[in-house]
């Protein structure tokens, strides 16, 4: 069996492989390098799934993946912090570092001890510990040409904005093609030690009772942490006007327009997508998704209403992704630390690296805490109250707008944050129904709750 066929075999059970709804029709080697002194060969592969072509990063050992191999993750942080260049076919593989003072000695590597960090995701993301130092590495399995956010925002929060609210990037690795533009396949941070993250944090703070428990006043005091954190990156990622990438502008009405119609033609194709998958549901939820369905023209009208929404705030760079679980929390203190902020996996890097409203992520973390009250109440919790997620939200915008107000990427009128709040929560939920229905089928419950009057 070739190296292709095997890989074909194994891949669709990988949890970082997108083609979920069938079988790699095919499946071949790209570009691949052996890494000197050790037994595992870099390869992307190229794969046609679903009518779809796509790249992907796969250390292999033989034909299995390598991703947890001691001997792959320490020549990745070797390669990064050094600088490091690996020929392969087509193009090289390169690391590249962002060195501070003090760091001008070479990394040298020690035997590497690997652990997988969090649960699956469309990346691999590991604590690679080498002698005294750890670091969080993220392999960016979805290869994509082009500007990858978690680099570009990383350098910006850490060389021009002097952010301390998130994990010093120290670099990352790409392949440089022959012809093209390189791609980022992983990166290199700080491990933050000592963490949970948010949704952990605040998981266990809400078991013993939820909003009427003991524990009352300590999840009430985090969500305001969160919402002072979350107003404080937006002001990280708004302060250098002089940097074109991160400059805040003011919104067009053509801006407003085209957003318009990225929200509402998204949320065609979900629910096309959702009509098809009703059958395979739990007769209760099949039920709640033909109620759903029934309000379809009234939702994509909702979502249209975005573009005559006026004066709109300022448009900045934003995470993209924001929810509890990007959100690390070390005790005591608590600090807060945001991670991760490579956007979507599911979108264009173009689109990512998009300028937009800040309630893109305000959006993110209120739907985040909707699934914390479900979460709970699955687990036999506090019951799900809709009154108990108001008063989260009204904590968490209490204490952003507190840090916000002024800036220009806060609308002045409280109804205009209002309009554009109510559109952002309404756009997250028809991802996630999306997301659940292709993922998580068991989940898709919470989506349609929000999406029900």
């Amino acid at each position: 069996m070739t190296a292709a066929a095997a890989i074909a075999a194994w891949l669709p059970e990988a949890r970082w492989f997108s083609g979920k709804d069938g079988a790699a029709a095919s499946v071949s080697i790209h570009a691949a390098a052996p890494i000197p002194g050790t037994p595992v060969t870099l390869a992307l592969v190229d794969v046609v799934a679903d009518n779809e072509r796509s790249r992907y990063a796969v250390p292999l050992v033989g034909n299995a993946d390598a991703a947890l191999s001691p001997e792959f993750a320490g020549w990745l942080v070797e390669a990064v912090m050094n600088g490091a260049i690996l020929a392969a076919d087509g193009g090289a593989f390169r690391g590249h570092s962002l060195p501070t003072r003090g760091d001008e000695r070479p990394f040298i590597r020690c035997s590497a001890d690997v652990a997988p960090l969090g649960g699956d995701a469309s990346n691999t993301s590991l604590l690679v510990t080498s002698g005294q130092r750890q670091f969080a590495v993220k392999l960016l399995r979805r290869c994509r040409e082009g500007i990858q956010p978690e680099v570009e925002v990383g350098e910006f929060l850490s060389r021009d904005a002097r952010w301390p609210g998130t994990p010093r990037l120290r670099g990352w690795l790409d392949f440089t093609p022959s012809t093209g533009e390189p791609i980022t396949l992983a990166t290199v941070h700080d491990f933050a030690s000592g963490c949970t993250s948010a949704w952990e944090h605040l998981g266990a703070l809400v078991a013993p009772g939820g909003l009427t428990g003991p524990a009352r006043d300590d999840i009430l005091e985090l969500v305001a942490a969160l919402g002072r954190l979350t107003a404080d990156m937006h002001r990280a990622l708004a302060s250098r006007s002089d940097v074109p990438a991160f400059a805040p502008v003011p919104p067009t009405t053509a801006e407003m327009q085209a957003e318009a119609r990225r929200m509402t033609e998204h949320a065609e194709i979900v629910f096309d997508r959702a009509v098809a998958r009703a059958d395979a549901l739990p007769v209760e939820v099949a039920a709640n998704l033909q109620a759903v369905g029934a309000r379809r023209h009234e939702i994509v009208a909702g979502l249209g209403r975005i573009a005559a929404i006026a004066p709109a705030p300022a448009l900045i760079r934003v995470h993209g992704d924001y929810h509890l679980g990007q959100v690390l929390i070390r005790t005591p203190g608590p600090e807060a630390l945001v991670i991760d902020f490579e956007g979507e996996p599911g979108r264009s890097l173009a689109d990512r690296r998009r300028k937009t409203t800040v309630f893109k992520d305000i959006a993110g973390m209120c739907r985040s805490l909707d699934y914390l009250l479900w979460h709970a109440a699955r687990r036999g919790g506090e019951p799900y109250h809709a009154e108990n997620l108001r008063l989260l939200e009204a904590t968490f915008l209490d204490a952003y707008r507190a840090v916000a107000s002024g800036q220009a990427w806060w609308p002045v009128d409280a109804a205009v944050a209002e309009a554009l709040l109510a559109v952002y929560k309404l756009d997250k939920a028809v991802y996630e129904l999306a997301y659940e229905l292709a993922n998580r089928p068991d989940w898709v419950e919470v989506p349609l709750a929000a999406l029900l009057p």
